[in-house]
């Protein structure tokens, strides 16, 4: 088993990372012993003023560094990198520093092309097994929707549209870890994208201000992405950061019809959704539990479990054990970075909108 070493605590910290953890150590597999050892230990140096959901005997809570390394030894601990994009090289080279060679990294893996080159250049050196945070290729739903595009029964895919929509006022207003709302969501399509349809160039990107009242953040109200793959797929990426609902969808259209994908919406509820509607056919309203037929799944509406953030994390540990770190995931991860370094640009390029719409 493998000690978690949590380093921030904010919201992807303790609330995804962290209760995420305590759910994976319930889990056992052939060998009939769960990956991770608990408690994690968690490093923030605003620990003492928190308010942390975790149990004790879930999370121990540190101000430093020195003072987590008293608890958690690096060679049989994975580090959960979760602070701000900013400060993820710095953080990284220390734990490195520490003797720290598992690691996983919350998105996006650096905030500039320099530091990415970096990132990847100590990973090299130091012989880092790094696995950036990527639940959604990983979850079920997006498997589903691989094995339609590889399939063809629709035949070639030819546009990819994802909406991640939510309103985030109250963490925006409140912290300054993201300084764009291209850092927010859009990672998590952005590389699904990718995945799906392969190597991409940017096309168009922009972002508009989030305001609320008399308040007013520049770039955060949300963004979106226009891309060209080079398998002659287009797709769009949108994100609206003051939307009054939240949505998180992604339709594939081919050329003999249309997968439409609901993620779950929250840690409420862990199902996923998946609407495939051939050309001329009618959109079910209820599922049809439709039987896959070599593996790719049949027209209607199917409801199933995705539970997508532990099962990543739990292949992320079990790779650690086996000695197999993931080479495409990180491949991925890198591309995702370097698109997202290509919309800051184009947004910085011209002024954010003050407001903006789906």
């Amino acid at each position: 088993m493998l000690q978690p070493l949590v380093v921030g605590l904010g919201r992807s910290g303790s609330g995804l990372h962290v209760k995420t953890l305590a759910r994976l150590a319930g889990r056992t597999g052939s060998t009939g012993d769960p990956p991770v050892a608990l408690p994690a230990i968690g490093c923030d140096p605003r620990a003492d003023v928190l308010r942390l959901p975790a149990e004790p005997s879930e999370l121990t809570v540190c101000t430093t560094l020195d003072q987590a390394l008293e608890r958690v030894d690096p060679a049989t601990a994975v580090a959960h990198v979760c602070t701000p994009p900013r400060l993820r090289h710095a953080v990284i080279a220390e734990l490195a520093g520490h003797g720290f060679r598992r690691m996983i990294v919350e998105k996006p893996l650096a905030a500039s092309r320099d530091e990415l080159d970096a990132l990847i250049r100590l990973r090299d050196e130091a012989g880092l097994a790094l696995v950036a945070m990527a639940h959604w290729t990983g979850s079920r739903l997006a498997d589903r929707l691989r094995r339609l595009v590889r399939g063809e029964q629709l035949g070639p895919l030819r546009r990819i549209t994802v909406d991640q929509h939510k309103p985030r006022f109250l963490r925006s207003l409140t912290t300054d870890g993201h300084r764009s709302a291209l850092d927010v969501e859009l990672p998590h399509s952005l590389a699904l994208a990718l995945d799906l349809a392969g190597p991409a160039e940017l096309r168009a990107a922009h972002c508009w201000d989030l305001r609320c009242e008399e308040r007013e953040l520049p770039g955060m109200g949300g963004a979106q992405v226009e891309l060209e793959h080079s398998t002659g797929v287009s797709t769009l990426l949108r994100s609206d950061l003051g939307a009054p609902v939240r949505q998180r969808s992604v339709v594939c259209e081919f050329d003999g019809g249309t997968a439409t994908g609901h993620f779950p919406l929250s840690e409420d509820d862990d199902h996923a959704q998946l609407v495939i509607t051939p050309t001329g056919g009618d959109t079910p309203a209820a599922p049809t539990g439709a039987h896959a037929t070599g593996g790719v799944p049949g027209p209607g509406r199917q409801v199933f479990r995705d539970d997508a953030l532990t099962d990543f994390l739990e292949g992320a540990y079990r790779g650690f054990l086996a000695e197999a770190p993931d080479a495409t995931g990180f491949a991925l991860a890198c591309e995702t970075a370097r698109l997202l370094c290509a919309a800051r640009d184009h947004c910085a390029a011209a002024p954010s909108a003050r407001t903006g719409s789906r």
